[in-house]
């Protein structure tokens, strides 16, 4: 009976062997199941780099003794792409040197060690692939509440929905919230272009927009609410926020009510 993740969208699988023998031994296993897609298998660094390129990876069983280019040498053009566009690694080698497994550890899902046994080989992709799917439905639901308590942030303050600026302070109070490191964030370089691209329009406009929709807030909004959110109010010396502090205070906000 076959497995079934999410909702069994087919997952491109890749093997990249050097030997045909463990090439068909691997597809064999695979290939009765609903859920994963056998790309053609290849046999040299080269193809499977330009593979990869060339098409949508999800999922590569390689060889780290590849003809032409190694697999380390894969392994770092898959190290350059965004990470989007980067497959599940599991490595397959004749050679497990601990000075080889430490130069993979953080690059590959899993390393199995020949002799292969094609029937363990896919029941472990199987595995951590339910695994990683099961965790990116985990954050898939924590980005959800994160952007329902943003928008009811900024519906809190007094920032009606019909403003231009509420849809863009909200992606912009998002990419905030969801960046690795939000203090090397410049609003003016990252944030305001990227909230442009999503919406088709210029970064100048998105930064009027936003200054507009705190200006409505700092003048016609909740007073309450916003000493509550930023600890003062348009009576107090400090004046509204500038639109950078107004982000960065929503964002840490709304994470903070995630992480209850």
């Amino acid at each position: 009976m076959a497995l079934c993740f999410g909702e069994c969208m087919k997952k491109n699988l890749l093997i990249a062997s050097n030997n045909t023998v463990d090439a068909k031994g691997i597809e064999a296993t695979f290939q009765q199941l609903e859920e994963i897609r056998l790309l053609p298998s290849v046999f040299t660094g080269r193809d499977t780099i330009d593979t990869i390129f060339a098409q949508d990876v999800d999922i590569l069983i390689l060889d780290l003794f590849l003809r032409d280019l190694d697999g380390i040498s894969v392994l770092d053009f898959i190290g350059k792409l965004n990470e989007d566009r980067r497959p599940l690694v599991f490595v397959t080698t004749a050679l497990a040197d601990d000075r080889l497994l430490q130069i993979i550890k953080d690059r590959v899902i899993y390393c199995f060690t020949k002799p292969l046994k094609y029937d363990l080989v896919q029941l472990r992709v199987l595995e951590f692939l339910r695994l990683y799917e099961r965790e990116t439905e985990k954050t898939d639901d924590a980005l959800d509440i994160l952007e329902s308590q943003i928008a009811a942030g900024i519906r809190a303050i007094g920032i009606p929905a019909h403003l231009k600026g509420y849809y863009y302070l909200r992606d912009a109070i998002r990419i905030y919230a969801m960046s690795e490191s939000p203090v090397d964030l410049s609003i003016t370089n990252d944030i305001y272009p990227t909230v442009a691209k999503i919406y088709n329009t210029r970064p100048p406009l998105v930064e009027h927009a936003v200054r507009n929709a705190i200006e409505i807030a700092w003048t016609r909004g909740n007073i309450d609410t916003i000493r509550e959110y930023f600890g003062y109010t348009k009576q107090d010396y400090k004046g509204k926020p500038s639109n950078l502090e107004f982000v960065a205070m929503m964002a840490q906000r709304a994470l903070t009510y995630l992480k209850r």
